[in-house]
């Protein structure tokens, strides 16, 4: 874990928590370090400061150091946590100035998973992710939220989906991925002649519509078993596939079935990802 690092900001730690109805986490605060909590599905209540704000799915809340916070959860709630030491007095003091809470957008929630994910990855494989990569993405992400900024790179995002966003039909295929679309449908929705819409379309997207579709099932897939608790029938159904035909796809497409892509996860939920070895985190959840 030592070696060349990040110069403004360290990243400790993290996880994902899931916490049950009526779990409460006392008063507390760091004297180290900061804390981002993420909130990605759930209801309760947090305190921060002089901050008492009403649990949102997509909530962030940032904790600087020596401020007291807590958090009580009236339903099941699934967060991803952050902790980090910011190292730059002049970063410390542009995020002292912005709000504690914010709603994350689609996009800045879409990294901090993948954040997440690239700090499983390392811990599970240190060769895999280094620190510094996870540090510095992490640190773009959260200064873009917290400034309410769209990075510059936007566009450029690891996901291959991620292209031609102002396409009309690319915007259709987003927004009704759970409908049965099939190639006629989409021929009469936009007035094209079948043939010439996949070559329309994949000149810009080197996919067919179709395909282009599948892909984006496949993405909201990986997440819904990643980050919620939907039962894996439930996520077929949220993509609009059938169960049988969803875990045929997604073995293909993952070389493992989608319970078992699951169980890789879920192994992971609540447990310590930590980037730095002397890192001590302590924190204690009561039952309200």
């Amino acid at each position: 874990m030592n070696g060349l690092r990040d110069s403004q900001l360290k990243l400790l730690w993290t996880a994902r928590i899931d916490y049950a109805a009526g779990s409460h986490v006392e008063m507390h605060k760091h004297d180290d370090y900061e804390q981002l909590l993420v909130v990605l599905s759930g209801e309760g209540r947090i305190t921060g400061g002089d901050m008492v704000d009403e649990v949102k799915e997509g909530s962030s809340y940032l904790f600087l150091k020596g401020v007291s916070h807590s958090f009580s959860f009236t339903g099941e709630t699934i967060t991803l946590d952050f902790k980090f030491r910011l190292l730059d007095p002049l970063v410390r003091e542009a995020l002292a100035a912005v709000s504690p809470t914010c709603i994350c957008k689609g996009w800045e929630l879409s990294e901090l998973k993948q954040w997440y994910k690239a700090a499983l990855r390392h811990a599970r494989n240190p060769a895999a992710f280094h620190p510094i990569r996870i540090e510095a993405g992490f640190k773009g992400t959260l200064v873009s939220m917290l400034l309410n900024r769209m990075p510059a790179d936007q566009e450029q995002s690891a996901s291959v989906l991620h292209v031609e966003e102002n396409d009309p039909i690319v915007q259709y295929l987003r927004a009704n991925f759970s409908a049965s679309i099939t190639l006629e449908r989409l021929s009469r929705q936009f007035g094209f002649n079948p043939n010439y819409l996949i070559k329309f379309f994949y000149d810009k997207t080197g996919m067919t519509p179709i395909q282009f579709l599948q892909e984006i099932r496949l993405e909201k897939a990986r997440e819904l078993l990643e980050f919620t608790s939907l039962t894996i029938s439930e996520v077929a159904e949220k993509v609009g596939w059938t169960m049988p035909y969803f875990s045929k796809i997604f073995k293909k497409r993952s070389g493992m079935s989608p319970s078992q892509y699951r169980e890789l996860l879920i192994n992971a939920i609540g447990k310590d990802i930590i980037l730095e070895q002397d890192f001590s985190n302590e924190w204690r959840i009561l039952r309200l």
